[in-house]
């Protein structure tokens, strides 16, 4: 069965039956945020029952796995790295107004921006409590340079909203560190764990980047044609806040559409009605098409990253995530 096949029908879509491995994830959360008093305890409950794939532990996980057994550390780590993942979402929900994420309100909705923000910025010093309490430093370096890379990137994003003299090197620099370098970190982290030499977790590291680019342009694809329903959030929020996104770029240089989208951008708003415009403009010109070939390629990229590593379930595993992303409705 296809990871997309897993993740299609649940809210929660943690595919624990098919990766038993993410029960001890799952367990280590609910005592993590069981920890919490008061509204902190809420929120974190909140956000744990709206469930998630669990991407970020499985990578680690089953990077590590590639290479030697699981034991505890890569557990902790995984653990690690899904809190840093939920407390960027609540961050990230603040920061674009969002009021429901996988089809439910969000913290910020539900306690307030203020309650919110400390929820996340509770979530971060878990994650770095569990790494210093077991002196996993090789993953503390990895992740806190992930942290400091989602930071830049989302202010970098910021920074060029309506911009149509965004370059393709730009456009993949900030997605790397918007979603890229948190799952190489990953990657990083569970095979290092494992005793994994340089050039196997440099390997994971690029493998991890790849899906990373792959998954950031999918969700650029989704935003303009994904449903609502599916995504649990609503679509075409890039395209309303002025995010330059792969489609829009290929737009930019498309020779019937590429003018009209520049006065576009100099407006610096985009209404409702612009959007549907844009959205059909993106689908009549092929740049969705464009789009998708070069999320294809990344994969075929990562994938061939792994292919000095032994063959094993969890390589497998591995692959098939990959192929999965370039399908995914969520």
């Amino acid at each position: 069965m296809s990871l997309q096949q897993l993740y299609k029908s649940a809210d929660t879509s943690i595919p624990m039956l098919q990766f038993p491995e993410l029960l001890f994830v799952e367990d280590q959360l609910q005592l993590v945020l069981d920890k919490a008093d008061g509204l902190i305890k809420q929120t974190c409950v909140s956000l744990l029952q709206a469930g998630g794939k669990r991407i970020r532990p499985l990578l680690t996980i089953y990077s590590g796995m590639c290479f030697a057994p699981l034991n505890p550390s890569m557990i902790k780590a995984a653990v690690a790295a899904e809190l840093i993942h939920m407390a960027s979402l609540i961050h990230d929900d603040v920061i674009d107004e969002s009021a429901t994420r996988r089809g439910k309100p969000t913290v910020s909705a539900l306690y307030g921006n203020h309650a919110a923000i400390l929820t996340g910025d509770y979530l971060f010093a878990e994650a770095f409590n569990i790494l210093s309490t077991h002196q996993l430093l090789s993953s503390m370096k990895y992740l806190v340079e992930a942290i400091q890379a989602m930071c830049e990137g989302e202010v970098n994003q910021a920074d060029q909203q309506f911009s149509s003299s965004l370059d393709m090197q730009h456009y993949f620099s900030r997605i790397a560190k918007k979603t890229g370098i948190l799952l190489s970190a990953c990657c990083q982290s569970g095979s290092i764990l494992a005793g994994a030499n340089l050039d196997e977790t440099s390997r994971m590291r690029e493998y991890g980047l790849n899906i990373g680019y792959a998954y950031q342009i999918t969700d650029d694809i989704l935003d303009i044609s994904g449903d609502a329903g599916s995504l649990g959030k609503p679509v075409g929020v890039d395209l309303m806040n002025g995010n330059i996104t792969l489609p829009i770029l290929y737009l930019l240089d498309n020779p019937i559409y590429g003018n009209w989208l520049r006065e576009i951008m100099k407006m610096q708003k985009i209404t409702r009605q612009g959007s549907q415009s844009l959205r059909e403009a993106l689908i009549c010109s092929g740049c969705m098409e464009q789009a998708y070939a070069t999320a294809s390629r990344c994969i075929d990229k990562a994938k061939a990253c792994l292919d000095e590593i032994h063959s094993s379930p969890y390589k497998s595993a591995l692959l098939g995530l990959a192929d999965s992303i370039l399908h995914r409705t969520t």
